[in-house]
């Protein structure tokens, strides 16, 4: 789901960050807006759950002792006065023996009437927005029970929507939706209200006036004009759904029509339920991109889910969007949006997450399907500048990406750490794995059992580890279930290795650090880029310490070592110390900075094992040199060297020595 968030603070940042990725390169992209202002809708959802007492249905996991197994939902729906009539039908299971009651979800507000199974009519109470149902005969073990529930009222509108009573265009034509998650689909129809229990397939009636167009899950198996100048349309959905996928979208649509083609033998339809008075040539083109994400999402994750039935989309007054199944509802209309929305068919309604502890593996898969959308169809260079974006905003995350406590609202939809950080850890994963490793980990996810049911972190990484052929554990236990991300303190020499011409041996140093105890430090292959005189070379080094040196081989001269250029970690990386020429007869035994950080005066400290002429600079990180400190022989000895810096920006610089090929550098940072 992505939300709008007009005017929010959320928005602001996001514009932030975009405008400095501009200033770094002019190919930079954005990442929609709507997945940011996802938290701050959300969190007015669960801040109106606290207002009204309601807040503990965070936690709540439905009603254990039955398992759902089909939902009817027959509707009659007016907008002039908003009301509706309802029977909903439910088909479900005894989970243990001896079931002698047992209850579903229904806002109070909403009045039943009678509860049947069959022609018989069931005991039945309502109180605390559950309705309470006593069958006819005490329940086994597996046995099924079929009731229908007889109700009437305004459904409620709390939070996001839940189910909305509105208007559009200057005409003010009428317009009703619904918006379930996380917990508004009992405030429209009695169901278990938790992700974890999904019907095996669902039918949604609806009658209305006829100037309504009424959109639902599922193919339309009929529609049936009636003599009270209603109509009504029947939709039949038979895949595996959670309750707040179901969905209902009804105004004066126009309908725009495609067709997706997987195979030359196979066709679906691909349907845009949108306001008339938008259906612009240029909307047209918008909506156009839908067959080609198609494409490109089967591509990478497997068969779309939902093959035999539909994808489309809605058009209603919320301005995200929301991924009803096979029917994504639709605010706005952009690339990202769409591509978000459409993912989740794969990841969020194919696979749900079973509790919203394991958000991230709806949202974060959705909002890295972004990136790999803007891979698809702008390239390596487009995926990249998304993708940092994403990382700039996921260093802000707090707390573990599995939400630890559902009860404060601020856990559990975080934007910078369900969204962006979530994201983020495919990306990791996918510079882990490798490419390919990381395509057949997403498609053999898809394809698994956990496919039309729900599933847990712990599902997806034995898929990955299996796939990968090596133990993730390490990764994930770390990246969602630790804080924060790794500091590396990076120190480099090379030199000349005697016996092979024009080669050279690199000595790296990683020293890491972490601002949590949790983990102490990152387990991960860090890629190391080795610039030469003749060329570069990459090579992964596995840093499993918080303190450990690596030492490579390479042809040419070094002339810097960059740590994960292409920003496949999330992470802080800070160049402390170069020398570029281990095995020269000048030897600068020590370069040291007093004090650091420092306010007024820098005092940089010269140990001289021999003599040798010597430039002394303070540089920013552009290069540019700030100071010449000294640039004159050095002899045997200490040498201190002092200069103020008080008229210096606060910020880091580097201080280096440097003597005809050799340099040695220190971290320096000024403070006020």
């Amino acid at each position: 789901m992505k939300a709008p968030f007009p005017e929010s603070r959320l928005r602001k940042q996001v514009q932030l960050v975009i405008l400095f990725l501009f200033c770094l390169t002019a190919s930079a992209q954005s990442p929609d807006e709507g997945v940011a202002a996802c938290q701050h809708t959300r969190l007015n959802y669960f801040g109106s759950l606290a207002k009204t007492g309601r807040s503990a249905r965070i936690q709540y996991p439905g009603d254990a002792t039955i398992d759902i197994t089909y939902y009817k939902l027959d509707l009659n729906i007016t907008y002039t006065p908003n009301y509706l009539r309802g029977a909903a039908t439910v088909g479900l299971k005894s989970v243990g023996d001896n079931l002698t009651r047992f209850f579903l979800d229904l806002d109070t507000s909403l009045k039943v009437d009678s509860v049947k199974t069959g022609a018989q009519k069931l005991v039945f109470s309502q109180q605390n927005n559950q309705l309470s149902i006593t069958p006819a005969q005490t329940l086994g073990k597996g046995q099924a029970l079929t009731v229908t529930v007889f109700y009437q009222g305004v459904p409620g509108s709390k939070g996001i929507g839940s189910f909305v009573f509105e208007t559009h265009g200057s005409q003010n034509q009428p317009v009703i939706w619904s918006l379930s998650e996380p917990y508004g689909s009992s405030e429209w129809f009695p169901c278990k209200d938790t992700p974890g229990d999904k019907a095996d397939s669902s039918d949604v009636w609806i009658t209305a006036p006829k100037q309504f167009v009424s959109v639902s899950n599922g193919r339309l198996e009929k529609m049936i004009e009636n003599a009270d100048d209603t109509r009504t349309y029947r939709w039949r959905n038979r895949y595996p759904i959670a309750q707040y996928l179901i969905s209902v979208a009804m105004s004066n649509y126009a309908l725009y029509e495609q067709t997706f083609r997987p195979t030359p033998t196979d066709s679906m339809p691909v349907t845009h339920y949108v306001y008339p008075e938008g259906l612009t040539d240029n909307f047209r083109k918008t909506l156009d991109q839908t067959t080609n994400m198609l494409d490109v999402f089967t591509k990478y994750f497997g068969p779309y889910p939902f093959l035999k039935e539909k994808y489309g989309h809605a058009q209603f007054g919320w301005g995200g969007g929301m991924e009803h199944q096979t029917i994504s509802s639709m605010g706005a209309f952009n690339t990202d949006i769409m591509a978000h929305e459409l993912a989740h068919q794969w990841f969020g309604d194919k696979i749900t997450c079973k509790t919203w502890e394991h958000i991230w593996l709806n949202e974060g898969f959705a909002s890295y399907a972004e990136a790999l959308y803007r891979e698809a169809v702008g390239g390596t260079a487009s995926y990249r500048s998304y993708m940092s974006a994403y990382l700039l905003l996921a260093r802000r995350a707090r707390g573990t990406i599995f939400v630890q406590d559902l009860t404060n609202v601020s856990n559990v939809f975080d934007a910078n750490r369900t969204y962006y950080k979530g994201a983020t850890v495919l990306h990791m994963l996918r510079g882990v794995v490798g490419d390919q490793k990381f395509k057949e980990i997403l498609q053999k996810y898809a394809a698994s059992a956990f496919a039309y049911n729900s599933a847990t972190t712990e599902d997806f990484v034995t898929i990955a580890s299996q796939v990968y052929g090596q133990s993730l554990d390490y990764f994930f236990r770390q990246w969602i279930y630790g804080e924060n991300y790794p500091s590396y303190q990076v120190k480099w020499s090379s030199g000349a290795i005697a016996s092979q011409p024009n080669r050279f041996r690199v000595q790296l140093r990683l020293q890491q650090s972490t601002s949590t105890a949790n983990p102490t430090f990152f387990t991960m292959p860090v890629p190391v880029k080795v610039l030469t005189s003749v060329g570069d070379t990459t090579i992964a080094v596995f840093n499993n310490s918080a303190d450990q040196t690596f030492e490579l081989t390479v042809r040419g001269q070094p002339t810097e070592v960059q740590i994960d250029p292409d920003n496949w970690i999330l992470k802080q990386v800070e160049v402390t110390e170069v020398i570029t020429a281990l095995n020269d007869p000048v030897s600068i035994t020590q370069l040291t900075v007093l004090p650091n950080p420092t306010r007024d005066q820098l005092t940089a400290q010269v140990d001289v094992a021999k003599p040798f002429t010597g430039r002394l600079a303070l540089t920013n990180l552009a290069g540019q040199e700030v100071i010449t400190l000294s640039d004159r022989p050095f002899t045997t000895g200490r040498h201190i060297i002092s200069w103020p810096v008080q008229q210096l920006p606060v910020g880091r610089y580097q201080l280096t020595l440097t003597t005809g090929k050799n340099r040695v550098s220190k971290a320096v940072l000024i403070v006020k």
